[in-house]
């Protein structure tokens, strides 16, 4: 089985109180939520600050562990008020981590296909602006050895290629980025508009060349029948 794994970048998203909180310190990680409400019907999230200030309480979120290295908060919220969470797993797909950097949500997706990556952002964008998938890797198919990959990188110009790659080298998609837009432009001797241009250019192309292979294989896989069937 093929499965697809993403990162889903979400600008300040509505109705995430971690969201929220992480304005007021460092980037969060470590995000788990519980299912279970407590006594008064709510849940709590339960998040890590390792850098910036680390105050004893960020809002609603109390420090409940702390040492030299890291604070543990925990959360209150009411349970089911539409998260970006929450609509994730209610599309079926699972989250597999969750980070914030000054109110920008991260969160990594696992889903069978990319009809589950489609369902989810087609959801997230009917209540909100700002849904962008950072990035996007397709696992391959149980009878094929080779690695993940994303498309053909000769789908791309020379010019986009190097821009592609020098962000990747600086760090750019790192996370916290170890490189800004401004830092990265200036490396390429261009433009922060024009860096951002080309980049912006060569994902689009990526995942369109992924999207026309996923609808490729999906018909030749009609055509043919499962394995089970061809024998």
């Amino acid at each position: 089985m093929e499965g697809i794994r993403a990162e889903l970048v979400v600008e300040d998203p509505h109705r995430c109180d971690v969201a929220a909180a992480s304005r007021d310190c460092g980037p969060v990680s470590s995000v788990s939520r519980s299912v279970v409400p407590d006594a008064e019907g709510r849940v709590h999230d339960e998040f890590t600050v390792r850098e910036g200030d680390r105050p004893a309480t960020l809002g609603d979120a109390t420090a409940i562990f702390r040492d030299d290295r890291r604070t543990i908060y925990r959360l209150p919220r009411p349970q089911g008020k539409g998260c970006v969470c929450e609509c994730i797993e209610r599309e079926g797909c699972t989250v597999r981590d969750v980070q914030v950097v000054d109110g920008t949500l991260f969160v990594t997706v696992l889903a069978r296909d990319l009809d589950g990556i489609r369902a989810i952002v087609s959801t997230l964008r009917e209540a909100q602006d700002g849904v962008k998938v950072g990035k996007l890797l397709r696992a391959p198919p149980e009878d094929d050895e080779g690695r993940l990959w994303v498309t053909d990188p000769e789908d791309l110009t020379t010019r986009q290629r190097e821009v592609l790659e020098t962000a990747y080298e600086m760090g750019y998609f790192e996370y916290p980025r170890n490189a800004s837009a401004e830092v990265i432009a200036d490396e390429l001797g261009v433009a922060t508009p024009t860096f951002t241009e080309h980049l912006a250019a060569a994902q689009r192309k990526l995942l369109e060349r992924l999207l026309e292979n996923s609808n490729c294989r999906s018909d030749a896989t009609s055509r043919q029948g499962s394995p089970k069937e061809r024998q």
